[in-house]
């Protein structure tokens, strides 16, 4: 019964929940990160692999598609409405703050859509993951990849939804810090990866 007072004035504290959400939205991050950098190390394990008896990539098989050029501008410029989002928001500009959130819910949406279009371009060129491990590789990296992208349009709809309905102010946007620091992490994430991916394709 003593945790019960204790329990209120948390509930009611505002600063002490914003902190306890950016705090769990950070070790979440971390998770996320250690995740990335042993699914990358493990390519990099297989691609420098010496004793590989065939070709990572023959002659005749396509690379890396070009819409994922696209597709990475999309996301990058999504962390920067993102950023102005919450730019605005601490400017007083609601109206602002509900624009770049849109426009970045409607950014990841962009980058979903080019991604599979990657994917299919790449199965009509017939590389298929039984075939070889630079089209595994190359699926299983971006699919993991795009899983959490779709978690976090989940939290950048609520996050536009709510900034238009002008529930973010001056004070109080929390929402939008939170959201904002795991779909940075994914653009960081994705910038990397892809460098991989484009370098392991030569």
């Amino acid at each position: 019964m003593a945790l019960m007072p204790q329990r209120d004035a948390f509930r009611h504290d505002g600063a002490a929940r914003d902190q306890a959400a950016r705090q769990g939205m950070w070790i979440f991050v971390i998770v996320v990160v250690v995740l990335f950098a042993a699914s990358i190390l493990g390519y990099l394990v297989v691609r420098l692999n010496p004793h590989m008896t065939g070709p990572w990539r023959t002659a005749d098989e396509a690379g890396l598609p070009w819409t994922l050029l696209l597709s990475t501008a999309a996301l990058l410029a999504s962390s920067a409405t993102l950023h102005q989002s919450l730019v605005r928001v601490r400017r007083g500009d609601q109206r602002g703050c509900a624009r770049f959130a849109i426009a970045t819910y409607w950014l990841g949406v962009a980058f979903v859509l080019l991604q599979g279009e990657a994917w299919w371009s790449m199965w009509r060129q017939q590389v298929v993951k039984e075939e070889n491990l630079y089209a595994w590789t190359f699926y299983l990296l971006t699919a993991l990849h795009m899983i959490h992208i779709i978690g976090g349009l989940f939290g950048l709809g609520v996050v536009a939804r709510r900034a238009g309905e002008s529930m973010y102010t001056t004070a109080n946007h929390n929402g939008i810090v939170v959201c904002g620091i795991y779909w940075h992490t994914l653009d960081a994430i994705w910038i990397v990866l892809y460098a991989t991916l484009w370098l392991g394709s030569l």
